[in-house]
C-alpha cells in the first residue's frame, strides 16, 4: 500500500511538470525558449519511477497503519524533491545537485530561500515550475491525495496521514469524512490562488506573473520571477493586493469555510485570529515607531538613515507590508523592505515574527500563534498554582479547555525545537559559517521563511553559503515544515520494524 500511494504522488507531480512542459512549450514558441526537453524528459523519469511503485503496490496489498502514516508523510516530500529537481538540472538552470536539492526543497517546503542570482535571467518554463512547486506544497503534497484521490487509500488512516503533514496542534475535521475535509480546504486554496491572480492582473502585472505570483502568495513561499521581488513593479496597488493575501493565508482555512457557509458565530470565537490581526496591528505601529525613533538613538549609520521611509504615509505603508510579510512567513520585498540596512533594531522583532508566524492550519510557517497562546497560559498556571496551591487551572482557547496530552505536545514541540536550535547552530559552525549566522540561518529555514540576516539576508545569496550549510538546512526545511515530530519518528526503530519483521 505505501508504494502505491508513493506511486499516485509521483503520478501527481508527473502531471504538474507535464503542466509546465506545455508552459514551457508555449514560451518556446513564443520567445524561443528551449527547457520544454527538460520537463518532459523530468515527467517521463518520475512518472515511469511513479508507475514500478504504483504496480509493486498493488501486488503487496498491505493496510497502512499509524507508523507507515509518518514514513509516507516525510518520504513523500523527499521523493517530491528529488524528482522536482530534475528540470534546474537537465535544463542547465542549476549545475550541481546540492544548489537543485536546495532550490527544490525550498519551494515545496514554501521556505523560498533561493541560490539563483540571475532570476530574471531564467526561462518562464523553470519560473514556473518554482511557483508550481511552491503552490503545491503550501496546503501540502498528502492532502491534495486525499482530497482529488480518495480510492488509493482507500481502508487506511486518512486521518492520521492528514494529522502527520497538516500544521498545528491538532487536526480540525469539516466533515465526517477526511477526504471530503481534504477537498474543502482545496477548494478554498484553489479559490484564492484565483482570486490573488485575478486582482495582480488587473495591475501591472502580465498574466504570467500574475499567476506565479497568486501561486506563491497563498503558498506564502515568497518565490517571485524577479530577482527585486514585487519591488521589480515599483507598484503600491500590487503591494496592497499582496498585503491583503499575505495576511489571509495566514489564517487557517477552516476559517473561511465558516465564513461562506454562514457559521459566523465560530469566527468570531476563534481565539487565534484575533490575536493574529491585533497582532499585525500592533506590529505595524511598532515598526512605524521604531522608524520615528531610529533617527534619535546613537550609532545609527547615515547609510541606515538614508533607507528608512520618507514621510508619514510611506513609513506605515512599509511598516504594514514587512508585518505582513514576515508574521506570513511570505518573505516577499517590497520597494523599501531592505531590513538588513535597517539596522539590528528592527532585526529582533523581524526574526521573532519569523519564528511564531501565522495561524495553525493555514499556509504559514513559523510554530504557530496558538502554540505561544498555549505556552503562556501554561506558565501562567504555573505561577498560578504556587500562589495558590489548591487551585485548580486549567488552558483554555477560544473558550475552550485544551487537555494536558495537546498541552504536553506543544511542550514537547518546544523542547525539541531547542534542542534542535542548539545542535544546529554546533553543526553549522562546524560546517563553516559564524555563530550568528548559523542561529539566523536555522531559525529563518525552520520557520520557511528563508529571508534572515546578514548571511542570509535580503541581500545576501544563499549560493555562497558552504555546500554542508545547504543539505543541513534543507533538512530544517522539512523539520519545519512538517513540524519535527512527523521527520523524527522515522528514525525510530519501532517505526521501521514489528514484532513481525521489517515493515514492507
Amino acid at each position: 500500500m505505501k508504494s502505491r500511494l508513493f506511486g499516485v504522488l509521483l503520478f501527481i507531480e508527473t502531471m504538474a511538470l507535464l503542466i509546465t512542459a506545455a508552459v514551457s512549450w508555449f514560451y518556446h514558441v513564443r520567445c524561443g525558449e528551449n527547457d520544454y526537453p527538460a520537463f518532459l524528459i523530468s515527467a517521463a523519469i518520475t512518472g515511469g519511477v511513479g508507475l514500478v511503485l504504483y504496480v509493486y503496490g498493488r501486488v503487496r496489498k498491505t493496510p497502512i497503519d499509524n507508523d507507515d502514516t509518518f514514513v509516507i508523510v516525510s518520504l513523500s516530500w523527499v521523493l517530491y524533491s528529488i524528482f522536482g529537481m530534475l528540470p534546474f538540472l537537465l535544463s542547465g538552470a542549476i549545475d550541481n545537485i546540492t544548489d537543485a536539492f536546495f532550490e527544490t526543497i525550498s519551494g515545496f517546503t514554501t521556505t523560498g530561500s533561493t541560490i539563483l542570482q540571475n532570476v530574471d535571467q531564467q526561462t518562464h518554463g523553470i519560473l514556473f515550475w518554482r511557483s508550481v512547486m511552491q503552490w503545491l506544497g503550501g496546503l501540502g503534497i498528502v492532502v491534495f491525495t486525499l482530497a482529488f484521490i480518495p480510492t488509493v487509500t482507500k481502508g487506511s488512516r486518512k486521518a492520521t496521514l492528514f494529522a502527520a503533514e497538516a500544521p498545528g496542534m491538532s487536526v480540525e475535521k469539516l466533515s465526517p469524512s477526511m477526504h471530503v475535509t481534504s477537498r474543502i480546504l482545496w477548494s478554498i486554496y484553489i479559490f484564492m490562488t484565483v482570486l490573488c491572480a485575478f486582482f495582480y492582473a488587473l495591475g501591472p502585472m502580465s498574466v504570467f506573473d500574475a499567476v506565479c505570483h497568486a501561486f506563491t502568495t497563498i503558498s506564502t513561499g515568497g518565490f517571485s520571477t524577479h530577482q527585486e521581488s514585487l519591488a521589480f513593479y515599483h507598484s503600491d496597488y500590487i503591494e496592497y493586493v499582496a498585503v491583503a493575501f499575505m495576511i489571509l493565508s495566514a489564517i487557517n482555512f477552516s476559517m473561511f469555510y465558516f465564513l461562506f457557509s454562514g457559521r459566523w458565530d465560530l469566527l468570531r470565537k476563534n481565539e487565534e485570529v484575533r490575536v493574529y490581526l491585533r497582532s499585525i496591528f500592533v506590529l505595524t505601529l511598532l515598526f512605524a515607531g521604531l522608524f520615528l525613533l531610529a533617527p534619535h538613538v546613537n550609532g545609527v549609520t547615515e547609510e541606515q538613515l538614508a533607507s528608512y521611509p520618507k514621510g508619514g504615509k510611506e513609513v506605515l505603508e512599509t511598516s504594514f507590508f514587512h508585518v505582513a510579510s514576515m508574521l506570513s512567513n511570505t518573505g516577499f520585498a517590497s520597494q523599501n523592505s531592505n531590513y538588513d540596512l535597517w539596522g539590528m533594531l528592527f532585526v529582533i522583532p523581524t526574526l521573532l515574527m519569523q519564528i511564531v508566524g501565522g495561524c495553525a492550519g493555514s499556509a504559514s510557517g513559523g510554530i504557530k500563534i496558538v502554540r505561544v497562546m498555549v505556552i503562556i497560559r501554561f506558565i501562567k498556571n504555573a505561577f498560578n498554582e504556587l500562589i495558590h496551591p489548591t487551585g485548580f487551572f486549567t488552558v483554555k482557547i477560544s473558550g475552550q479547555t485544551i487537555d494536558e496530552v495537546t498541552v504536553r505536545r506543544v511542550c514537547n514541540f518546544l523542547a525539541w525545537f531547542m534542542i534542535i536550535f542548539i545542535l544546529n547552530v554546533i553543526v553549522l559552525s562546524m560546517a563553516g559559517m559564524g555563530l550568528e549566522d548559523s542561529s539566523i540561518a536555522f531559525l529563518t529555514c525552520f520557520s520557511n521563511l528563508g529571508l534572515g540576516s546578514g548571511a542570509t539576508g535580503p541581500s545576501a545569496c544563499m549560493a555562497d553559503l558552504p555546500m554542508a550549510a545547504k543539505w543541513i538546512l534543507s533538512a530544517d526545511m522539512l523539520l519545519g515544515r512538517l513540524e519535527i515530530i512527523t521527520v523524527l519518528l522515522i528514525f525510530f526503530r519501532s517505526t521501521w520494524v514489528t514484532t513481525k519483521g521489517v515493515r514492507s
